[in-house]
């Protein structure tokens, strides 16, 4: 525990110990391994996964792109949450592309089987996750500068 928390966080000691006892914690480290191998390699502020696809859906003989090679579909936008909304781009080489469905990746997929699989198990109390791309905090309610209606059960978080 001493190294999750790191040394200047030992005051927490007590408070992480009763958190560990009471949940189980599902921890995946990096969700998009190759996107990010490609961001700390080549572009520092990629986002998007590696996956190759032909812009404009266009493929020549043998499985070449006619068009142009892109790469790559924004896993925070591979939700079914407002999909393909604003905030998305129906253009393959966009930062912004969100895939051509839903859950059509395999990195949102695996979550989305995992969280299937534990909600049949366990009721989930929080789902987190944390982006690096331009530190910032993202909410469910991050495709919209509406606020969040005081009803919605996004406040109901304990």
């Amino acid at each position: 525990i001493e190294t999750l928390l790191g040394y200047r966080e030992l005051q927490h000691l007590d408070k992480a110990i009763e958190y560990l006892a009471k949940y189980q914690f599902y921890i995946t480290p990096v969700l998009n391994p190759d996107g990010y191998q490609y961001a700390r390699n080549r572009e520092r502020l990629w986002r998007k996964n590696r996956i190759p696809g032909c812009y404009g859906n266009v493929e020549a003989i043998f499985g070449n792109c006619f068009y142009k090679l892109c790469y790559g579909v924004d896993l925070n936008r591979n939700w079914p949450d407002e999909f393909g909304g604003p905030s998305t781009s129906s253009n393959l080489c966009s930062v912004v592309y969100p895939g051509k469905q839903a859950f059509d990746q395999l990195e949102t997929k695996a979550v989305k089987e995992k969280v299937e699989a534990l909600q049949k198990e366990t009721s989930i109390d929080l789902f987190l996750t944390f982006h690096s791309y331009s530190q910032l905090f993202l909410t469910p309610y991050g495709y919209t500068g509406d606020k969040v209606p005081a009803e919605h059960e996004y406040h109901k978080a304990q």
